[in-house]
C-alpha cells in the first residue's frame, strides 16, 4: 500500500477519532447533536439537535463508518463508540413512523444492515420482523375474504416507494440480508415490494414512472428521474430483483423505469433533468427543470444504476448511459466555493460513481480521478484543521453518514478499499442461484 493510500485511511481515522470525541454519553449507549434541515414554519431551516436513529443521518450511519474503519484499524474505541451508537438507534426502533419503516436510509431495514455489520445477528433478526411484510399485496380487493389489494395495503405509506424512504431502497438490502443471515424470509419480503411497486408504476408511452412525491392525480405531471426519489433507484430495485429471482418481470421493469428516464435526457447537458420544481416551492428553478449533479438527483446517482444494470444485464446501452453519466460528474468534480464533501450531494459521492466504474470497467483512470477529489479535500481541509463543508445547506459540520463527516470519512475508506468498505450508495448485493419467485404475477 503506498504512502499516499495510506493518507486516505489516516484521513478516515482524524475525522472518526473526532466523531468518538465528539459522541455523548449515556450508560452504554451515546448520540451526538448536529445539524438538518427541517421544514419549520413551511420553509426549510437548518436545526442543530440530537440525531435520530437512522442510517441516513442518524446513529447507525455514524455506527456502519466506524465499524468499518475498526475493521482496518482495530482501534478499540471505534468498536465501543459503534456498538454504544447502534444501541442508540436500537433503542429508538419502536419510535420509528409506519410509513418508513421498511427504508434502508430512513426506516428499520437500514438499522439491521447496521447490527448485522457488527456482528449482532440476533438484534438485527428482531429488529427485521418490524418491517412490514404486505403479505396480502397480491390478494384481489374484491376477493370472498376482502383482502386489501397493493394499493389499499400501501394507502398507510405514502412517498414510500423510493430508494430513500421506501421500498425501493429496502428491496435490495432485504436480498442481501436475506443471504448474510441465512433467512428467505426477507427475500420474500423484497419480492413482495417489487409486486407492490409493479402494480403501482405509471405505464405510459415514456416507460414507467412511480409517484414518489405523493402528489395529488390532478396536480400531477412528471415522475421524478433520479437515484434517491425517482426512476433510476428503483430500476436499480428491480435489476437486484430480477438477478435474485430470474422473474423476467422485473427485468422488464428495469427496463421500462430506464426508458422513461431516458426519454428526458438533455444531451446538451449530458444529464437528467430534476423534476422537484413542479411540485416544491421551495426548490430552486428558472420555470423549468434544473440538471443537479448528485447522487441523489442527476448524473452520479443514475450513473450508478446504470453500470449496476450493465453488470447483471450486460446490455451496451446501460454503459453507454454510464459513461455519459461519468463524464458529465467528472466534469463537476473540484471543489469550488459553496459545494460540500458529503456523500448525498457531494462530491464524496459524486467520486464514488468513479470508485465503482474503476472496477465494473476495469479502468484505473476512473480512480485516479476519484482519488484527485480525495487529495483536494485532505489539502484543503484536513491538512489546514478547517472544518469539512457538509451537505447541510447553510449549516455547520455535522456527524452524521450522509451528510456529514461519518460519510466524509466512509469516502475515504473508499479510496483506502474499495473492496472493504462497500459503497453505501449502492448497497453490495452478493451473488446466488436464482431464488424461487413466491409472489404470484399481478
Amino acid at each position: 500500500m503506498t504512502s499516499s493510500r495510506n493518507r486516505y485511511l489516516e484521513t478516515a481515522a482524524r475525522i472518526g477519532a473526532r466523531i468518538c470525541r465528539d459522541a455523548i454519553w449515556s450508560g452504554n449507549r451515546c448520540n451526538w447533536m448536529g445539524d438538518s434541515m427541517e421544514k419549520l414554519d413551511g420553509a426549510w431551516k437548518v436545526a442543530h439537535r440530537a440525531l435520530g436513529p437512522d442510517l441516513y443521518g442518524g446513529t447507525s450511519g455514524i455506527a456502519l463508518f466506524l465499524i468499518k474503519l475498526h475493521s482496518l484499524t482495530n482501534e478499540a474505541l471505534l468498536r465501543e463508540t459503534a456498538e454504544a451508537a447502534v444501541l442508540q438507534a436500537y433503542s429508538r426502533v419502536p419510535y420509528i413512523a409506519i410509513a418508513v419503516r421498511p427504508s434502508f436510509y430512513l426506516g428499520l431495514t437500514g438499522i439491521a444492515w447496521t447490527l448485522a455489520s457488527l456482528g449482532w445477528e440476533d438484534k438485527a433478526r428482531e429488529v427485521l420482523h418490524g418491517v412490514p411484510a404486505f403479505a396480502d399485496v397480491n390478494t384481489d380487493v374484491n376477493s370472498a375474504k376482502g383482502a386489501p389489494d397493493a394499493a389499499a395495503v400501501l394507502r398507510g405509506f405514502p412517498n414510500s416507494f423510493d430508494v430513500i424512504g421506501g421500498l425501493a431502497g429496502a428491496i435490495p438490502a432485504l436480498l442481501a440480508l436475506s443471504t448474510a443471515l441465512c433467512n428467505h424470509e426477507w427475500a420474500d419480503v423484497a419480492v413482495r415490494y417489487g409486486d407492490a411497486l409493479l402494480k403501482l408504476a405509471r405505464k405510459s408511452d415514456r416507460g414507467w414512472s412511480w409517484n414518489t412525491m405523493g402528489v395529488a392525480p390532478e396536480r400531477r405531471r412528471e415522475d421524478l428521474t433520479g437515484f434517491s426519489h425517482g426512476a433510476a433507484g428503483i430500476a436499480w430495485a428491480f435489476s437486484e430483483l430480477f438477478q435474485a429471482t430470474g422473474d423476467v418481470r422485473f427485468r422488464e421493469a428495469a427496463e421500462q423505469s430506464r426508458r422513461y428516464e431516458n426519454s428526458y435526457f438533455d444531451p446538451r447537458c449530458s444529464n437528467w433533468p430534476d423534476f422537484r420544481y413542479l411540485y416544491d416551492p421551495d426548490t430552486p428553478s428558472n420555470g423549468g427543470p434544473s440538471y443537479p449533479t448528485s447522487w441523489c438527483h442527476g448524473a452520479p446517482g443514475i450513473g450508478l444504476d446504470r453500470l449496476r444494470g450493465y453488470q447483471i444485464l450486460g446490455n451496451e446501452s446501460l454503459k453507454d448511459d454510464a459513461m455519459a453519466a461519468i463524464r458529465t460528474t467528472a466534469s463537476m468534480l473540484k471543489y469550488t466555493p459553496g459545494s460540500n464533501f458529503s456523500l448525498c450531494h457531494g462530491l464524496g459521492g459524486n467520486a464514488d460513481l468513479l470508485i465503482y466504474a474503476a472496477a465494473a470497467l476495469d479502468d484505473t483512470l476512473q480512480m485516479r480521478l476519484a482519488e484527485a477529489v480525495g487529495d483536494q479535500g485532505i489539502e484543503q481541509f484536513e491538512d489546514q484543521n478547517f472544518r469539512w463543508p457538509c451537505g447541510v445547506t447553510d449549516g455547520d459540520q455535522t456527524p452524521n453518514l450522509m451528510l456529514g463527516t461519518a460519510g466524509i470519512g466512509y469516502f475515504y475508506l473508499r479510496l483506502y478499499d474499495p473492496n472493504a468498505a462497500g459503497s453505501v450508495l449502492l448497497l453490495p448485493v452478493p451473488h446466488s442461484q436464482p431464488m424461487p419467485a413466491t409472489a404470484t404475477e399481478i
